[in-house]
């Protein structure tokens, strides 16, 4: 009797041993699912601010390069038979505009004024349109060395992403910021050495002027 009692004893004690075992190998699994499910999340962000971020920076080559092209057209010796100076009607628009929005940053109250400007003087004025489309054509590389520069400080993957403009005139970034999948060494987990690319998307303001200008200047890039 004394060693059946022990025995029942002795099974109760491996019964709770091996209640215990699984109990702490399902919260290790579980936690290591939520662990890995906020990673991804966090990779998510990531990749949307630095998608974002790129797409919003990349407007400003295409700026300075139309600010080059109203000096280029004031400039011209053309202005001698015709002083219909552009930079006034861009200087009007932008004071009316901060008016307008005083909480808006400088550069998109500039931004907003080049835009209302050109779309009302393009295209009839090829001479204008001549300097502006060449323009363009000097901030696409240029745009593009932007792009990199902000992914690369990112951390984002930079080959494979992409720099589009949009029908609705806004530059578009695709990138992605890789995944690895965290198992703490545990080699009974499966796949122990998943990988992925998270990818997101970030749009720009609108280049308001770019249907004047004759269309979309530059195709999608792949990096």
């Amino acid at each position: 009797m004394r060693d059946w009692l022990a025995f029942l004893r002795n099974e109760r004690g491996n019964v709770t041993i091996f209640t215990l075992t699984i109990f702490m190998l399902i919260m290790l699994v579980l936690f290591m699912a939520l662990f890995n499910l906020s990673t991804v999340f966090v990779v998510k962000e990531q990749a949307s601010d630095s998608a974002q971020q790129a797409a919003l920076a990349a407007v400003k080559p295409i700026y300075d390069e139309m600010e080059k092209a109203l000096a280029r057209y004031d400039q011209s010796p053309m202005r001698l038979k015709d002083e219909a100076y552009i930079k006034p009607f861009v200087d009007q628009a932008e004071a009316s505009i901060r008016a307008s929005h005083p909480d808006w940053a400088r550069s998109e109250v500039r931004y907003e004024a080049i835009d209302q400007v050109l779309s009302s003087w393009l295209p009839a004025n090829v001479e204008l349109l001549f300097y502006v489309q060449t323009g363009l054509a000097q901030a696409a590389p240029k745009l593009r060395d932007v792009v990199v520069t902000i992914l690369d400080a990112n951390h984002a993957t930079v080959p494979g992403s992409q720099i589009v403009v949009t029908a609705d005139e806004r530059i578009q970034v695709q990138t992605s910021v890789r995944f690895r999948s965290t198992t703490f060494d545990f080699s009974f987990m499966p796949d122990p050495k998943h990988e992925e690319e998270v990818y997101q998307t970030g749009s720009s303001r609108q280049i308001g002027f770019l249907h004047a200008a004759g269309g979309l200047f530059l195709s999608s890039i792949t990096l």
